[in-house]
């Protein structure tokens, strides 16, 4: 996955009113993946649904908070944008956010390979070695929309191999990861850490889950992209 700023070709961007949209909250007790649409605009400001998130929850957001938005448009493309909350209001009985429109931090997001981003997760691993049942805990490194990598530090008798079934359950950011079937693809020893680390690939992954994993690595990368703009 790439993300390419648009930087002069922003203006190009066309933001429908009635456009489908992911909000991410990246800060807060309501931090996460929320869902709305475009229910109006003016020249200066893009008024969206309230965001609510697969549960029901609506976000909570304060003036002045940052929050990133980002849509498929009609060419099959991602575009995100960083903007900032400016006021809440409600029209025809509709909870909205009024939030600033980009002025040129737009990002277009291709998909070239499964990107990973970093995380820090405890998992419970679940595999059959040898003729007998092995339950450990292990930590996610890092994950992308069909996999992850994990870290274990096992025996030598309950080392696994590629190829290797196994069962993971972890959470990040709100997103719950039970028991997933998953194959080992790698595996590497951590020198410094004196463990192993597996690459495993989610098998039978529902297209819900694929969906707020693929968003998921997505606004992590927009924070990203903001934080390495703010060093440059």
């Amino acid at each position: 996955m790439r993300i390419e700023p648009l930087g002069r070709n922003a203006k190009s961007i066309e933001i429908p009113v009635g456009q489908k949209v992911d909000v991410y909250v990246p800060e807060g007790d309501f931090q996460g993946i929320y869902y709305s649409y475009i229910y109006d605009m003016d020249d200066e400001y893009i008024y969206l649904l309230k965001p609510t998130n697969d549960r029901g929850l609506r976000a909570l957001v304060r003036r002045g908070d940052e929050i990133y938005v980002s849509f498929v448009d009609e060419r099959r493309r991602r575009i995100g944008f960083s903007t900032t909350l400016v006021d809440t209001l409600e029209k025809s009985g509709n909870q909205l956010y009024k939030v600033k429109k980009p002025e040129g931090e737009i990002y277009i997001v291709e998909f070239r390979e499964n990107f990973r981003v970093d995380v820090l997760a405890e998992a419970t691993v679940v595999y059959y070695k040898r003729g007998r049942l092995v339950k450990t805990k292990g930590t996610v490194i890092d994950i992308s929309a069909s996999g992850a990598r994990i870290s274990l530090d096992v025996s030598i008798r309950d080392e696994l191999d590629v190829g290797d079934l196994v069962f993971i359950t972890f959470e990040v950011e709100g997103i719950k990861i039970q028991n997933m079937e998953a194959k080992v693809v790698r595996k590497s020893l951590s020198k410094t850490e004196g463990v192993y680390h597996y690459g495993i690939k989610f098998l039978a992954l529902d297209r819900r889950l694929e969906d707020k994993l693929i968003k998921f690595c997505i606004h992590k990368q927009f924070e990203l992209a903001r934080k390495m703009k703010g060093l440059t």
